[in-house]
């Protein structure tokens, strides 16, 4: 069990030394023409709309379920840390829908310009 406090993390950090390699790998190929460049910056301010408007609605529901999830942790003997573990997990989840949102509209005019 003992290794798992280690393996975890380690597993993360090496997940997101994997993203940004990848991410700026995806960001060294070229654009295209500047008509590509417009439509490609069109797309990803539509995708970042998309996600803020998403995230809102999600804040709300992650706010309420950890209220609900600490009161009943605490009624029923366990810990609160399991509402502060699925607020952790839900920003986790937040991040990596965030991040490849990023690299997927990035990379999908590059994609077409090859």
């Amino acid at each position: 069990m003992n290794e798992l406090l280690y393996f975890v993390p380690g597993s993360g950090v090496l997940a997101l030394l994997f993203v940004y390699l990848k991410n700026n790998w995806v960001a060294s190929k070229e654009i295209g023409s500047e008509k590509m460049a417009r439509i490609a910056k069109n797309i990803a301010d539509g995708a970042m709309a998309f996600l803020r408007a998403e995230y809102k609605l999600l804040s709300v529901f992650v706010i309420i379920t950890a209220i609900l999830l600490g009161i009943k942790g605490e009624s029923e003997g366990s810990s609160y840390l399991v509402a502060v573990s699925f607020v952790v997990g839900a920003l986790c989840s937040g991040l990596a829908g965030f991040i490849g949102m990023k690299v997927a509209t990035k990379a999908n005019v590059r994609t077409t310009n090859a």
